[in-house]
């Protein structure tokens, strides 16, 4: 399958108007609610990426990849056994088909989603570097204290029962390359994190679209979000305190990838993240494999990953 990136998110809340406050607050956009269901997306074109539906137990529903075209849909059926194509009813139309990975989630497949409108992205900074100044004779106007602009979804982090396998499915079954694998100390066989990105040739992506972390109860570990950069998200860092939510982790850079994140916990506990700055891949950069005893989770700052993988 060639895949172009994930649509959508979605699960169980179990207040959908917390749910939507805090949502809003992090810089989502309401599509569409009814007392059952909530959709909402981000500033960057996309017809809805996040679905929250009213549930007695807040849990993770499932999420969508985008494909290229329907051929994608007819491979999903024939090879890996999706369900039959079918006409989606939510917004943007489309079609899709759904598989089911090793730990239960609902995968879809969609192609031929309409996009709404682009919101054009806040004035660029401009840096002034020691050795390479570029800005003159005026001042770096700050960003407003309001919340972020996201633009799109850019990836998602799973706990998984059983790394190998999860891995495997999601290699074989969606065509995904690991980035970054990292095994548990003096055991290269025992894999048990890893950073997977899409297979789009030469094309360049992000350094990973799906993480999978090996625990023993599956769940969604983190949904994120770009943002245009890290001023963007150390106002929006600022935004959110100022209006009571949990700070889990960040302003902070990871090593693998580089990006810049910000991590927040919902109203059910569950973990929103923006990013900015990543890495770009192409199918030929590899996989890199590591010692996980090896691997700091963020150069900024000497704090344990504890609270981040709680």
């Amino acid at each position: 399958m060639r895949l172009v990136g994930i649509h959508d998110v979605r699960f169980g809340a179990t207040n959908l108007d917390a749910t939507e406050r805090f949502a809003a607050d992090f810089g989502l956009i309401r599509v569409q609610r009814t007392p059952e269901r909530l959709l909402m997306r981000t500033a960057g074109g996309d017809s809805f990426s996040y679905v929250a539906e009213k549930a007695d137990r807040a849990h993770f529903a499932g999420m969508s990849f985008e494909a290229e075209s329907s051929a994608d849909l007819e491979e999903a059926v024939a090879r890996h056994g999706a369900t039959p194509a079918r006409a989606l009813e939510t917004p943007g139309g489309g079609r899709a088909v759904t598989l089911t990975d090793p730990n239960g989630f609902k995968i879809d497949i969609v192609t031929g989603v309409n996009r709404s409108a682009d919101a054009a992205p806040l004035p660029d900074l401009v840096h002034n570097a020691p050795h390479s100044p570029l800005r003159f004779g005026r001042n770096q106007l700050g960003r407003p204290l309001a919340p972020p602009q996201l633009f799109r979804l850019g990836h998602v982090g799973l706990f998984v029962r059983n790394f190998a396998e999860s891995a495997s499915w999601y290699e074989n079954t969606l065509g995904l390359i690991g980035s970054d694998v990292y095994h548990i100390p003096a055991n290269p066989k025992a894999k048990i994190v890893g950073f997977f990105r899409l297979n789009r040739g030469e094309k360049w992506v992000d350094h990973h679209t799906v993480a999978l972390f090996q625990r023993e109860r599956p769940d969604c570990h983190h949904i994120s979000f770009e943002v245009q950069d890290f001023e963007a998200q150390f106002v929006a860092h600022r935004w959110l305190k100022d209006k009571g939510y949990e700070s889990i982790w960040g302003v902070g850079r990871h090593p693998h990838g580089s990006h810049v994140f910000d991590v927040w916990r919902d109203p059910d506990g569950y973990r929103f993240e923006t990013f900015s700055d990543t890495d770009l891949l192409r199918a030929a950069d590899g996989t890199r494999v590591h010692d996980i005893q090896t691997v700091q989770m963020d150069v900024w700052s000497s704090d344990p990953p504890d609270r981040y993988f709680a």
